[in-house]
């Protein structure tokens, strides 16, 4: 069974146009026999079978948004999220040390047809320049907006890291930078347990991660 949401297109006239959208169920997200169209996270850490985690999914409308650019400001979340129906909020992961945004966040729509239609539609889209993941997620909870890696930030960002000098010491490289991310590397979404910012209704249109971080900070 299959729900339906709206999703504005482009137009050349009076604004937006929207056309209706088959949304899939949870379910047939989760058990698609193709692998790329999976869009459901088993989060083992919380949930001892996927049938627990669904109950708790199936009222979920909150998204996880993953591979986002460090630079990626709320109001650019927003206005490609709003493309399929009205945003509550927008939490911000954050660097557990140095509290700056790390390349994540969750969505939260005032109903769940919206959340779906986000899950269809705008995983694999791109937003400021690149390519994200969206996946349904049982919730944001206070303490999940920062990274478990050991460096502060998500879990696979160390694993990428331990894995390029490794193989740049294989090489006899001597590049000692301390990039985590590679030209066209994509982070992955990590064992969400901690992880998110909320980005109050207040933030400036234009403020970046970053800067909304540093002002949460100080406050």
């Amino acid at each position: 069974m299959t729900s339906t949401a709206t999703m504005a297109t482009a137009s050349t006239t009076a604004g937006p146009t929207f056309k209706t959208i088959a949304t899939p169920t949870a379910s047939e997200l989760l058990f698609a026999d193709d692998t790329s169209s999976k869009r459901l996270y088993w989060d083992r850490s919380f949930y001892d079978s996927i049938e627990t985690q669904k109950r708790v999914l199936a009222e979920s409308a909150t998204l996880y948004v993953g591979n986002l650019a460090f630079s990626t400001r709320t109001a650019q979340i927003r206005s490609h999220f709003a493309m399929v129906g009205k945003i509550k909020q927008i939490h911000i992961g954050l660097d557990r040390h140095k509290k700056t945004p790390c390349g994540f966040c969750f969505v939260e729509y005032y109903d769940r047809a919206s959340a779906l239609s986000a899950v269809a539609n705008l995983s694999g889209s791109k937003l400021d320049g690149r390519i994200i993941r969206v996946e349904l997620d049982a919730g944001f909870h206070p303490g999940r907006q920062y990274g478990r890696g050991r460096s502060g930030g998500q879990v696979r960002d160390d694993k990428r890291a331990t894995g390029r000098r490794g193989s740049q010491s294989s090489l006899g490289s001597n590049n000692n930078s301390s990039d985590h991310y590679g030209p066209g590397m994509k982070r992955e979404r990590e064992n969400p347990a901690v992880e998110g910012e909320q980005t109050q209704g207040s933030s400036a249109p234009d403020e970046s991660m970053e800067q909304s971080a540093k002002r949460q900070k100080m406050e």
